[in-house]
């Protein structure tokens, strides 16, 4: 065995434990403590250290900030504290790149009660949350009495954080509106609630592979160009067989996720009878406005109730022409034909009226 391998093996046998861990955790204790070291007040009306915490009292809206340095990824953020009279609050960070006086909120409630409570915030759900944030803190409302114990920090360990972002990467988002303009690419997630929830809200709660590309594309840059002086043009051959495997392996990835539209509509689609057909993000809707067309033939106007506009409205409008749709707001005591899809929160009555 070289010495380079020796190396490496060493690396491997250090680095497993942080590997393995379960969560990585940061305490923010306020229980006996001599001082209050990092953390700024503002208009409270009383801040107070004790052996059970930080009391403090508001007689108007106050701020308790902290100067963070959290060096790892946070999902939950788990706040202990007891507060006789509870009331609302809201959760801030300062962002990287964010100006002083700006900061992103969450609204907050605190449960009134004697004994320690707990407010536990999911912060995997939230897109501008960034655990490298140089302060965190709360906005406390008038009249609250708060005595605050300490903040937990946690979120995936190095393993989790390293199997999610693989998996995430061969993920494949499905032919959306927006597909015909861009697409995401390669997704990073960290946690199973991320990966599990990835394109239920946009833009994804996730970062992007490219970031990692572009690092190992600059480091091997540099590392071919000092290993040059060494071993000549091979060093740079080697860069750009680098540069071409990252380029194969991203181009099989989005030429799959290409693939797998087309795959998708011919299973859906046109492999179907026009009654069964489902596309995309009309589901069923085209063999239901076709049925349709036999109700507004004739008439100058429906009514068009949907879950949502995007894409109902303006298929039917298409399909039934010349009979044009009519909102809810618009006047509609005159029409007798009225369209209703996918709510189920409307039903007809014994007398056949809709309710």
């Amino acid at each position: 065995m070289n010495r380079f391998s020796s190396y490496l093996l060493g690396l491997v046998i250090l680095m497993t434990p942080a590997l393995c861990h379960a969560e990585k955790v940061t305490v923010w204790d306020l229980q006996n403590q001599a001082t209050l070291e990092g953390w700024n007040t503002v208009n409270l009306t009383t801040v107070q250290l004790m052996p059970e915490g930080l009391s403090i009292t508001t007689s108007t809206a106050g701020q308790l900030v902290k100067k963070s340095k959290l060096r790892h990824s946070v999902d939950t953020i788990s706040t202990t504290y007891i507060s006789p009279t509870g009331g609302e609050g809201i959760f801030i960070w300062r962002a990287p790149g964010m100006k002083e006086e700006e900061v992103y909120q969450v609204p907050v409630t605190f449960k009134p009660g004697g004994t320690p409570q707990q407010l536990v915030l999911n912060m995997s759900n939230v897109p501008e949350w960034n655990s490298r944030s140089d302060r965190i803190g709360f906005v406390l409302n008038a009249n609250i009495e708060f005595l605050l114990q300490q903040m937990e920090f946690s979120g995936p360990s190095t393993m989790d954080s390293m199997v999610y972002s693989v998996k995430t990467f061969f993920t494949l988002d499905q032919a959306r509106a927006y597909s015909i303009n861009f697409l995401w690419g390669p997704l990073r997630t960290y946690t199973e609630k991320q990966y599990i929830g990835l394109f239920s809200q946009f833009p994804p709660v996730a970062d992007s592979w490219n970031t990692v590309f572009y690092y190992i594309l600059g480091i091997g840059l540099i590392i071919a160009l000092w290993r040059k002086r060494k071993i000549g043009r091979k060093a740079i051959a080697a860069f750009f067989i680098l540069f071409a495997i990252i380029w194969v392996l991203y181009d099989a990835r989005m030429g799959t996720e290409i693939v797998s539209y087309a795959q998708k509509d011919m299973k859906t689609w046109w492999s179907q009878p026009y009654e069964l057909k489902d596309y995309r993000d009309r589901g069923s809707f085209a063999a239901f406005s076709h049925l349709v067309t036999e109700y507004t033939e004739g008439e100058p106007n429906y009514v068009f109730v949907a879950s949502h506009g995007w894409p109902f409205w303006s298929t039917l409008l298409y399909t039934a022409y010349p009979s044009l749709p009519l909102r809810l707001e618009e006047a509609t005591d005159d029409v007798r034909t009225w369209v209703i899809y996918n709510r189920r929160d409307i039903s007809l009555d014994d007398q056949n009226r809709l309710t």
